[in-house]
């Protein structure tokens, strides 16, 4: 089986919809493309070995990242699949942005009291 073709297949439209389905669903989302693999690829009998499995598993947490998702469990299992017996599963990515900021990391570390006192200084200077 070509790479270039399964790649393909993976990053259309229907495949990161039913992905995107498996993330909602909090399931491995390729259990949710094995069948669409199947119908696609019927004449690959290779489907199910494991440089084939693991070259989708890394595709399909290739493109879900792309998608704003992020790792969230490995080794899920995964039962009556034709493909897959585990996978991973996602969630989506937290705003890590926030906690590298410095005025973020500041205003969490003060207490209560500091906070108002901030509060007040910033009200005054506005």
């Amino acid at each position: 089986m070509g790479g270039d073709k399964l790649l393909a297949a993976l990053t259309s439209a229907p495949y990161i919809v039913a992905l995107k389905d498996g993330v909602a669903e909090q399931v491995p989302p390729v259990s949710k493309i094995s069948h669409m693999l199947k119908e696609q690829f019927p004449e690959v009998p290779d489907l199910k070995a494991n440089p084939v499995r693991q070259f989708i598993g890394m595709a399909v947490r290739a493109i879900l990242s792309d998608q704003g998702y992020e790792l969230d469990e490995t080794g899920v299992r995964i039962s009556r699949d034709p493909v897959f017996r585990s996978g991973s599963t996602y969630r989506l990515t937290t705003e890590q942005e926030e906690d590298d900021d410095l005025l973020v990391r500041f205003v969490a570390m003060l207490n209560p009291d500091e906070r108002r006192r901030l509060y007040d200084l910033i009200k005054a200077a506005m």
